[in-house]
């Protein structure tokens, strides 16, 4: 009786263990439903500071600062798209609470040599990444895996074991 025991515990671990295996992808986060995307230009290679975060009222705040090259200066921002601002569009540092997909422009002046600044520049290129691929998160697939071949050798010999005694 002990055996059959020690088998069908083994069996119900081999296939507890290929639960994980079998289940669906993980679910993505849906804390932050809208895209900011900063368009680079002259004078700024698209580097900028950059917090997010949802409020009690479950609006989407967006703070961003760009950070200009060696020789620019801020200008202004150009923005397209749904959101509220009590920022100047002529402030460094915006602070936005967004109700859909931004496009962010930072505009920058070059400095001449004698500290005057020129009109603003024009606008460089723009690479999007486009990719639909975020970090999986959950169990690692092999360590299902290994369960059940552990599980499964474990059912061998336990029915070897069976098998040998009468």
């Amino acid at each position: 009786m002990k055996k059959t025991i020690a088998v069908l515990f083994a069996a119900v671990m081999m296939l507890l263990s290929a639960v994980p295996a079998f289940a669906a992808e993980s679910p993505q986060p849906s804390t932050y439903k809208y895209k900011v995307v900063i368009v680079p230009t002259e004078g700024g290679d698209g580097t900028y500071k950059f917090t997010t975060g949802i409020d009690e009222q479950g609006r989407q705040h967006v703070y961003i600062e760009p950070i200009p090259n060696s020789g620019y200066t801020f200008d202004h921002w150009e923005i397209t798209g749904p959101y509220t601002t009590s920022d100047s569009l002529k402030s460094g540092t915006m602070d936005l609470v967004i109700t859909g997909d931004i496009v962010c422009t930072p505009y920058y002046r070059k400095n001449s040599d004698n500290n005057d600044q020129t009109g603003p520049v024009a606008t460089a290129t723009v690479n999007k990444d486009n990719s639909t691929t975020s970090p999986k998160t959950g169990a690692s697939d092999v360590l299902p895996y290994a369960i059940l071949v552990l599980s499964l050798a474990a059912c061998g010999a336990a029915v070897f074991k069976l098998v040998k005694s009468k």
